[in-house]
């Protein structure tokens, strides 16, 4: 075994196991994203050292990344549990959650506004009504 496989090797296997060390999903999930705080942390800082106007920007674009890394997994791995379990009536879903439901297209046009217009995403699809 070379020494470039233990400097890389090493440090992956250990961060997955802390990764999967975690006690609850939402601890594992948040350990699986931490490499992008990480990363938002030094890119935030070194932009407060360097052009202090663009530090909120990145901070921003940290946090979307963070959240999106989040949502991704929990998608990946929970969703469907999580989408049986409210079937089965075992949970109510969370009011944060009901916007997470599975999308169906709009069958009619709704009339245009500031916040619904064909270049608007949101526009585009509905969500479907959570059963409670």
């Amino acid at each position: 075994m070379q020494i470039k496989e233990l400097l890389f090797g090493v440090p992956i296997l250990f961060f997955i196991i802390w990764i999967f060390a975690a006690p609850v999903p939402q601890d594992r999930i948040s350990r699986a994203c931490e490499p992008i705080n990480w990363v938002g942390n030094v890119a935030t800082s070194t932009t407060a050292l360097s052009a202090e106007s663009h530090t909120a920007t990145t901070a921003r674009w940290s946090d979307k990344l963070d959240y999106s890394c989040q949502f991704l997994i929990w998608r990946l791995f929970y969703q469907a549990d999580y989408n049986k379990a409210i079937a089965a009536g075992l949970i109510k879903p969370a009011p944060s959650m009901q916007s997470i439901a599975i999308y169906k297209p709009v069958e009619q046009a709704a009339p245009a506004d500031e916040h619904n217009h064909p270049g608007n995403p949101g526009s585009l699809a509905q969500p479907l009504p959570v059963k409670q």
